[in-house]
């Protein structure tokens, strides 16, 4: 080859990879047009269809963005989840209308991952969490309004201002439920505004106004003398003197007061004065000490149990919960548990305590002492012959009954107990009237009969189920479901109670007998039924709730009390929930049961118990550092408890007899 050739054919390959590179510069700046993102959140792979055939191909974090946002320059690697434009709005639970456009896994691990995060309950960690789109600048000391201290005593501070003390970061003036900090020296005493007045009771536009605000001491802000974050601490070492400035609370030092403390927290909302600081609430504490949620009727508060309880199964994944719900309400909220209806509740009347099967037995009417003895003599022999076979000789002196008592829990059958009755009542010198005896059999056979309690005589042959029946209620052994709901809605008053007795009862004996190996939270909805206050109420329910409540968290047991009326629960039972919610209350009598129970450095919070919004609850106790103010999370639809049925919206008209019939036998049933 000449020369002049080899010349021509480098000029020609030099000219080919200027031209090349021109191209690919100029090509990237297609996919930038803001245009196709723009127009109504277009599908992906519309989006993508808009690139030349030449265009390099595109990056995998491009087809992550589905929804409408600003245009997006294009970026040479995958952006984190936490740096994401679109991360700042929650990420909806069911897929978009454009999802299956998006064949791309990593857009479908990047949306999962959205997903789990609003899920999710743990806390995030600061490095991980994403910066606020519009937060709060920062607060220069000219733009602190300034307050001071006028009087002060052991638990209260006097100060005055103006109007012009106005809160920076809103806005607004300042107001009661507000929180204020007072500079004493190298720290800050950390107060709530709980009352606020005019002293000369005229006000003006034109001038500024004086004003006083009692504020509620509430502990002390230390700063941290290596530089980190300040702490925060109950307890006052050095009060306010006269003069003392005043200033609003700082963002750092509010986050400090209600910070994480605990091992096992979870985040289950916000604060009212502050959104976006977390609500913590140490789920162990909670747990092992017991809690309440307290509430009227319709502000949220099956809603925030639900929410409550997904935390708690997610913090401590070998938690059992057992829910008795008077409403038939739950099982929307938890999908995946095992419900149990009444048509297929199976609890054999030999596992009843005597106790509890005289209650079911008398059903609420005055109890007849000589039967109840009766049943503590012939239940111990009607256990031993089942136990022996049929071929046992019958002997009274015999001793074969006696490692057996009413309590015990073995199968007997209801024959031979008959069978008992019937014989002493043969006999000329018995120790029972036969009356009492007659009243005792009419008793048993009314019993045995009724439809109502066909959960306790199911099977028409007795054996021994007992595992059986307690692996089904708590989820042994460990193959199931963690979470039972019991559906009581159209159960008697007389059943209801004996049920709750039972499975409360078992729960105890069973976290004792494991040894401190399981977590059994029983969840109490409408506890004011089982434990009212007062001498009236089911005895043997209150006695086993009671004793959860006592000694339960030594062995696993824990107790979860459910009630809109707080009033007519039990105070002892009440009092042994070391962690409470309570949300809305509009009843004096209830308010004033929340105002025992809190702290007196907090008194001022329960002014608002009656003013809170629905999902807001004044939350104290163990599982927090300091009583707060809090709005619940917003849950996913598919957590929210509900009816069956919205007898509203998707009622169905009864028209026709068919329809007609199917009602009435339902109510022949035993609904009601």
């Amino acid at each position: 080859m000449d020369n002049d050739a080899l010349m021509r054919r480098i000029n020609a390959a030099t000219d080919a990879k200027k031209a090349a590179a021109a191209a690919a510069a100029t090509r990237p700046a297609a996919p930038a047009t803001p245009a196709p993102r723009i127009r109504q959140a277009e599908p992906v792979m519309r989006q993508s269809q808009a690139i030349p055939a030449a265009a390099p191909q595109a990056t995998p974090a491009q087809p992550a963005v589905a929804r409408p946002s600003a245009p997006v320059a294009p970026q040479p690697h995958a952006t984190p989840l936490a740096q994401q434009p679109t991360a700042m709005a929650p990420p909806p639970l069911a897929p978009v209308a454009t999802a299956p456009a998006v064949a791309t896994p990593q857009a479908s691990a990047l949306a999962l991952d959205a997903n789990d995060m609003l899920m999710s309950f743990r806390p995030v960690l600061e490095e991980e969490a994403p910066a606020p789109k519009n937060g709060p600048r920062p607060m220069r000391k000219e733009d602190r309004p300034e307050a001071f201290v006028v009087a002060c005593n052991g638990s209260m501070a006097v100060v005055q201002g103006n109007t012009s003390c106005v809160d920076t970061i809103t806005g607004r003036t300042w107001a009661v439920g507000r929180m204020l900090s007072i500079i004493v020296g190298e720290s800050r005493i950390v107060g709530m505004i709980c009352d606020i007045d005019m002293p000369t009771g005229e006000f003006s536009e034109d001038t500024q106004s004086n004003l006083r605000f009692q504020v509620e001491l509430q502990g002390e802000v230390k700063d941290d003398p290596d530089g980190g974050k300040p702490s925060f601490s109950k307890g006052i070492s050095s009060y306010p003197g006269v003069g003392s400035v005043v200033h609003q609370i700082r963002a750092a030092d509010l986050a400090s007061i209600y910070a994480a403390t605990g091992s096992a927290n979870a985040v289950i909302g916000a604060l009212s004065q502050d959104d976006s600081i977390p609500a913590y609430v140490d789920v162990a504490d909670m747990l092992s000490k017991h809690f309440a949620v307290l509430g009227s009727t319709g502000c949220g508060k099956s809603a925030s149990v639900s929410l409550l309880l997904h935390a708690a199964q997610e913090i401590i994944p070998d938690l059992r919960t057992i829910i008795l719900d008077p409403h038939n309400e739950y099982s929307r909220a938890f999908p995946s548990a095992n419900t149990i209806e009444q048509s297929r509740l199976d609890l054999p009347f030999w596992m009843f305590q005597l106790e509890e099967y005289v209650e079911v037995l008398f059903r609420g009417k005055p109890i007849v002492h000589e039967e109840v003895d009766a049943l503590r003599e012939f239940i111990p022999t009607a256990k031993a012959k089942f136990r022996d076979g049929e071929d046992r000789v019958k002997l009274r002196s015999d001793s074969g009954s006696s490692a057996f008592t009413a309590d015990t829990a073995v199968p007997y059958r209801m024959a031979d107990l008959l069978a008992e009755v019937d014989e002493e009542m043969g006999l000329l010198e018995s120790r029972y009237d036969k009356s009492v005896l007659k009243s005792l059999k009419a008793r048993i056979n009314a019993h045995t009969s009724d439809a109502r309690y066909a959960f306790m005589f199911r099977h028409r042959t007795i054996e021994d189920i007992a595992s059986r029946v307690i692996g089904n209620f708590f989820g042994l052994p460990g193959t199931g479901s963690l979470s039972t709901i019991i559906q009581m809605a159209g159960m008697p008053a007389e059943v209801v109670n004996s049920v709750a007795s039972v499975l409360c009862r078992l729960s105890f004996e069973l976290a004792i007998a494991a040894k401190g190996n399981l977590k059994i939270l029983v969840v109490c909805e409408e506890a004011h039924r089982y434990v009212p206050a007062g001498k009236v109420g089911f005895e043997p329910t209150r006695r086993a709730i009671a004793r959860i409540a006592k000694e339960g968290r030594k062995y696993g047991s824990f107790m979860a009390i459910i009630s809109q009326r707080p009033s007519e629960l039990d105070p002892t039972i009440l009092s042994q929930c070391s962690t409470v919610f309570s949300l809305r209350l509009t009843n004096d009598f209830d308010q004033e049961i929340i105002r025992r129970a809190i702290s007196s450095s907090s008194a001022s919070t329960i002014a608002f118990i009656s003013s809170l919004s629905n999902r807001e609850c004044i939350a104290f106790g163990e599982g927090m550092s300091t009583p707060m103010r809090m709005k619940f999370r917003n849950l996913p639809k598919q957590w929210l408890p509900g009816a069956e049925a919205d007898v509203f919206g998707n009622s169905v008209e009864i028209r026709d007899q068919q329809q007609c019939a199917q009602v009435f036998q339902q109510w022949r049933g035993g609904v009601g």
